[in-house]
């Protein structure tokens, strides 16, 4: 009886050390949120109202300043002031259990500083976009997104289930790479981009806690209260955006994120778990295909932007912006809760969780290209 009460003592701990930092970041970000309008007020960093742009105003852009400062402070400090905290008299009494299943952190501290400065890496790039606009070639952002992966390769992280290690690498760099812009391309609506990403980490959250992995459920909380504070100002009607230099830390960090968590168990069947990954980020992934598809099939350049995305189509047939970007953020918590399923099914419940995804992405699609058909009927002569 004593050891169950232990037990639950422990997981009630472990719980509200996750409040405290998911808190934590969300007072910081809530914070620096202003601070980042300041700055962008200051130095003429806005987006100007335009055609395929719903805002009246001009709006600071780089509210992914806030996202970043909050969740890299909250890393570090936790990081760094482990060594002082696990000290104390009433840490070693109370909080003994979840210290000493952080003490393994040292483990992976290689790893934790190479995704801290790829997030880096991907934020410098993206606000180096948003400050000299159509002055920073694309070929330039692209190399910086490259570079970063490549910081994670080197720290350790990558995937480790292809048979050769260039393949993993290469793979790795991929994933990474169009993630990244995944969730550029995805910020096209006050609140989407931001939200798909809290979305994504909270189910990300719940494999990792199922797993016992305690320290990269300290790692997604530290995201998601980051992400959290800066939507108290980005949901509709946004005062501020997340410009390119949040929308690609968030995407960098999620895509390093899910190749440093472990997505398989003793009941896993074959290699159907490392497909969650792919089923929690569906969302941005496959609306990122489906405009490059447009896109390339119109003639146009992939990196110009439209309003071709699932969230201008939901609007369209006649949501009004929060509703379309609410019905996405449940659309991606369907496909990617069922995902949580993957790591402990056989293989007869992991076809069954597949196609209940595919059947999701099916209605997306439907979503996607049936209001363009009556679009098309509606301008015939």
């Amino acid at each position: 009886m004593r050891g169950e009460e232990g037990g639950l003592s422990d997981t009630v701990t472990t719980v509200f050390i996750l409040i405290g930092v998911l808190v934590a970041a969300f007072a910081l970000s809530v914070v620096f949120v202003p601070a980042a309008g300041w700055l962008a007020r200051r130095y003429g960093v806005m987006d100007d109202p335009g055609p395929r742009k719903i805002h009246q105003a001009p709006t600071p852009r780089i509210g992914g300043i806030a996202v970043w400062a909050a969740f890299t402070l909250v890393v570090l400090a936790g990081y760094f002031g482990l060594p002082a905290v696990s000290r104390l008299a009433w840490v070693q009494t109370h909080l003994a259990a979840p210290v000493a299943m952080l003490q393994e952190a040292s483990r992976v501290e290689g790893k934790l500083m190479a995704l801290l400065l790829g997030a880096a890496i991907a934020f410098l790039v993206g606000l180096l976009d948003d400050v000299l606009g159509s002055r920073f070639e694309v070929g330039l952002k692209l190399g910086g997104q490259v570079l970063a992966a490549v910081v994670l390769v080197a720290g350790g992280i990558k995937t480790d289930f292809l048979y050769y290690d260039a393949l993993n690498v290469a793979l790795t760099l991929v994933w990474v790479v169009g993630i990244t812009n995944a969730f550029n391309l995805l910020d096209n609506m006050d609140g989407l981009s931001a939200g798909v990403a809290f979305v994504a980490s909270l189910v990300l959250l719940v494999n990792a806690w199922i797993l016992g992995e305690f320290f990269i459920s300290l790692v997604l909380v530290a995201l998601m209260g980051s992400l959290l504070g800066f939507l108290v100002y980005n949901f509709h009607p946004a005062s501020i955006f997340l410009g390119d230099c949040g929308s690609l830390f968030v995407g960098f960090t999620l895509a390093a994120l899910t190749l440093l968590q472990r997505f398989a168990s003793h009941a896993s069947s074959t290699y159907f778990p490392v497909l969650m990954p792919v089923l929690v980020l569906a969302l941005p992934i496959l609306d990122t295909a489906t405009v490059i598809f447009i896109r390339l099939r119109e003639g146009r350049p992939v990196y110009v932007g439209d309003s071709r995305h699932l969230s201008h189509r939901l609007v369209s047939l006649g949501m009004r912006p929060p509703l379309a970007v609410c019905t996405i953020y449940l659309i991606a918590l369907g496909i990617g809760l069922g995902a949580v399923g993957l790591p402990h099914a056989d293989l007869v419940h992991a076809l069954l969780i597949l196609v209940q995804a595919l059947v999701v992405v099916a209605v997306v699609l439907i979503l996607l290209f049936y209001e363009r058909r009556a679009l098309a009927r509606r301008e015939e002569p």
